[in-house]
This record gives C-alpha cells, sequence and structure tokens, in this order.
C-alpha cells in the first residue's frame, strides 16, 4: 500500500483527470458546438447520469463498506457478485426504457437512437465508478490514476474527431456518440476482467448484504443528481437550449472546486473509516481540521482567480455566466461540509436517512428553481442550488447528531462555521473587486504560499 500523502496526490490527479473531463475539454467542446448544441450535449449527459445512478443500484457505493464486514481475501469475490448484479437490474431497467419509449413514439417525439446510446454510456459510467471505488479502497490511487488518463484521453479524442464528421447544426451528436462509446468499450473490458478476478456471478450471501446498503442510496445518488442538474433541465424548458448552455459551462467550470473536494474526500475517506474503527477520533479529528483547513483556502483561491481564468477558457457568447461562479461555489462548499456527516452516517449503514435527506432536499430544489428561475433566469437557478445544497448540509448535521450508534458524531457545527463565513466573506470580496484583479491575485498567492508551507512544515497533505 502506498503512503497516504501518495494516496492524496494520485487521487487528486485521476479525479481530475476523470471528474475534470468536461473542464479540461470545456474550451474545446463549447467553441465547436456552440450554446445551442452545447446545451443539447450538456442535457443528455444529465440523463446519462439519472439513468446510471436509478438503473445501476449504486454498486459501487458498496464497495468501501464491504471492506469493513468481509475478509479482505473475500472482496474479488463480492466485487464480481455485486456488480454482476448490477448489470442484470440495468439490463431489466434499460429493456423496460426502450419498450416504454416505442409504446409512446407515436404520441410524443423521443429520440430512440439518443436514448440506446444514453442506455450503453449510463452502464459504462456505473462499471469505471466501480472500478474507481474498488482502486480508492484498496489503495491503490496509481491504478486509478492509470484508468483516469486512459478514459479522460479515449473520450476527449473520439468526440473531438466526431464532431467534426457531423453537419454544424447537428455536431451534439459527435459529443454524445464519442463518450458513450468509449465509456461502453472501457466498461464492458472493466466487467469481463471483475468477473474473471472474482469468479462469483451469484451468492446469496452478497447480494442480501448489498440490497439494504444499495436500494437507498440509489435514491440518495439520483436525488442528488438531480439536485445538481435539475437547474440545466428546467432552463432548457423554462428559458431556452442558450441558457441551458451559459449556465452548463459556469457549472462545469465551478465544478473544478467539486472535483478537488472529491479528490480529497477520496482519500479521505478510507483513512477515516480506518482511524474510527480503530477508535483513534482524536487523531481523525487533528487530521479533520488539517483537512477543512486545506480545502477553505482552495476554495478561497478558486473564487478570487475565477474570473479572469473563466474569460480565457471560455468564448465571450459564455460570459454572461462569470459572475455565477463565486455563488456556485458557495454552493460547493456547502457539499464538502455535507460530507462530514454524511460520511459517518454511510460508516454507520444509515443510507436510508441518506436517501431521504437527499430526495426531500432534490424536491425542495426543483420547487425553488421553479420559482427563481421565473423571477431570475440563470441566476434564480444558481440561488436555488446554493439554498438547496446549504439545506442538505444542515439536515444531515442536525440527523448525524442524533443517530443512535456506538460513536457519536465527533464535529460540531462551530467548527464547520469560521471557513464558511471565511469564504462568503470572501464572495463578497470578489464582488467589489471585480475590475481589480491585482488584489484578489495577491490574497490567493499568499494564501496558497501559506498553505504549502504548512504542508510541508508538518510533511503531510492534512
Amino acid at each position: 500500500m502506498i503512503s497516504k500523502n501518495k494516496t492524496t496526490l494520485f487521487n487528486i490527479a485521476s479525479t481530475f483527470l476523470l471528474q475534470g473531463l468536461a473542464f479540461i475539454s470545456g474550451p474545446i467542446f463549447s467553441g465547436a458546438l456552440g450554446t445551442d448544441n452545447y446545451g443539447i450535449a450538456a442535457v443528455y449527459l444529465t440523463w446519462v447520469q439519472i439513468a446510471s445512478a436509478a438503473f445501476s443500484l449504486q454498486a459501487a457505493g458498496t464497495v468501501s463498506v464491504a471492506r469493513v464486514y468481509f475478509p479482505l481475501e473475500e472482496q474479488p469475490q463480492y466485487q464480481s457478485s455485486v456488480l454482476s448484479l448490477a448489470t442484470i437490474i440495468y439490463t431489466g431497467f434499460s429493456a423496460l426504457t426502450i419498450l416504454v419509449t416505442l409504446i409512446l413514439k407515436n404520441f410524443v417525439t423521443l429520440n430512440l437512437p439518443m436514448i440506446l446510446l444514453g442506455l450503453f454510456h449510463g452502464w459504462g459510467l456505473c462499471v469505471v465508478g466501480f472500478m474507481n471505488n474498488k482502486f480508492t479502497y484498496e489503495f491503490k490511487a496509481d491504478k486509478n490514476f492509470i484508468l483516469s488518463v486512459v478514459v479522460s484521453v479515449l473520450t476527449i479524442g473520439c468526440s473531438i474527431l466526431l464532431i467534426r464528421v457531423f453537419p454544424k447544426d447537428e455536431n451534439y451528436w459527435g459529443r454524445i456518440i464519442g463518450q458513450s462509446s468509449i465509456y461502453t468499450i472501457i466498461g464492458l473490458i472493466i466487467f469481463i476482467y471483475i468477473l474473471k478476478t472474482g469468479k462469483v456471478f451469484f451468492k446469496r450471501e452478497y447480494w442480501k448484504f448489498t440490497l439494504p446498503i444499495a436500494l437507498p442510496t440509489v435514491f440518495h445518488v439520483l436525488s442528488h443528481i438531480l439536485l445538481n442538474q435539475s437547474d440545466r433541465l428546467m432552463l432548457q424548458s423554462m428559458v431556452s437550449n442558450s441558457a441551458a448552455g451559459i449556465y452548463a459551462l459556469a457549472c462545469t467550470f465551478g465544478a473544478v472546486l467539486s472535483s478537488i473536494w472529491s479528490a480529497l474526500n477520496n482519500s479521505w475517506v478510507p483513512f477515516y473509516y480506518e482511524y474510527t474503527r480503530r477508535g483513534q477520533i482524536d487523531e481523525m479529528k487533528r487530521h479533520a481540521k488539517n483537512y477543512i483547513e486545506l480545502f477553505t483556502i482552495l476554495a478561497i483561491g478558486f473564487i478570487l482567480l475565477s474570473r479572469e481564468v473563466f474569460h480565457v477558457y471560455a468564448r465571450s457568447e459564455f460570459w454572461e455566466g462569470t459572475d455565477l461562479i463565486p455563488l456556485f461555489s458557495i454552493g460547493y462548499y456547502f457539499v464538502f461540509l455535507y460530507s462530514f456527516p454524511v460520511n459517518f452516517e454511510f460508516y454507520n449503514k444509515k443510507t436510508r436517512t441518506i436517501a431521504i435527506g437527499t430526495t426531500a432536499t432534490a424536491i425542495f430544489n426543483i420547487i425553488l428553481n421553479y420559482f427563481l428561475i421565473k423571477w431570475s433566469g440563470i441566476l434564480g437557478a444558481v440561488i436555488a442550488t446554493g439554498v438547496a445544497h446549504a439545506a442538505l448540509f444542515a439536515f444531515h448535521l442536525i440527523r448525524a447528531r442524533r443517530l443512535k450508534v456506538e460513536e457519536i458524531f465527533p464535529f460540531k457545527i462551530k467548527e464547520f462555521m469560521p471557513g464558511l463565513i471565511t469564504i462568503c466573506a470572501i464572495c463578497i470580496l470578489y464582488w467589489f473587486t471585480r475590475s481589480v484583479w491585482y488584489i484578489r491575485w495577491g490574497i490567493a498567492v499568499v494564501l496558497g504560499i501559506y498553505e504549502l508551507w504548512k504542508m510541508i512544515r508538518r510533511k503531510e497533505i492534512f
């Protein structure tokens, strides 16, 4: 097993390459597709993510918990059995989707080729995510990095080539086919490898363990996707494809902060589980304090630098979304904070609680979107999502404190407030210094040097 620092660095790199795919390719695709076609491709990807979450049983989410309850030597068998279960269920839902599409095509306009590509794409997304989780919790971050490089390079390259093939008014097909084909092929390779390694297709004990954990997680992940993606769906419906495209690109840029959190969280959670399992709560909290400080400073730097970087990143027709990025950042900071109680709930197998909170918040977000988009278009969508993320954090914080389990939730609200207040203050500073870039960049550089000095001094990332 590689060291904690190397694990974190590899996870940061691989997460950037996999989850940051849309960011890396954003200027290329937004320029080639334009606002309308970029919006169509973005909405397609939203539906793919929904299908992947709803149809796959979220088998990947049980990999970490299984390591706590089954011996390490049984993990390959567990993984092959559970991935088989997820594929069977995904196939069944996909067949039902196709049947419903064929029935409804005489009454409403449905794009069957796009639906078929999306179903294959969603399955590949599920299998690649399963492999990512497997590598993460087996501390094989170097292999995760390699997988991410392969997926990123092939998906970008294939999409760019195919966009050139299609007519300009329909070149979104190039983006869609490029993503779907690569994820499907790589997913098939991984699926065969997992089954060949584990050699177990069905085992009642594993399926019985998986279902109570996975089923609520499906609603959690699905609701989380709706929470994050319903904005662009509703903007497309209530405003225009162009509004959805502008929002999607600004959101994609803002999601760099989410990718940073995801990378750090992928490194943090395995060690958090180990500290908790061993009863080393004080040691865990010491590292958590460093983790909170690190992410807060990274978020501050991102907000302060975002304006000028986004203007380099995006074509001028997308610049309407520039000043939305700090608001996106506040929402993503609430996601970071909410991960602390959610990780605690997941460790204690309270996935039903997680699902209830996320589902309720997703519904709340859709209601807010309806009224705020009518009030202020794209800005209303951003505000609605930020408020919903804040509500989600509050729900899980209260719930985690009240869980009746052996270990009480070790964090209090006062440990999160300094960072949250600072982020809000930085957003206000951004607003008043939008035209004075050197003040914002100067503060960001000083804070970056300070945090780097602290990491070097303690010889740990967090």
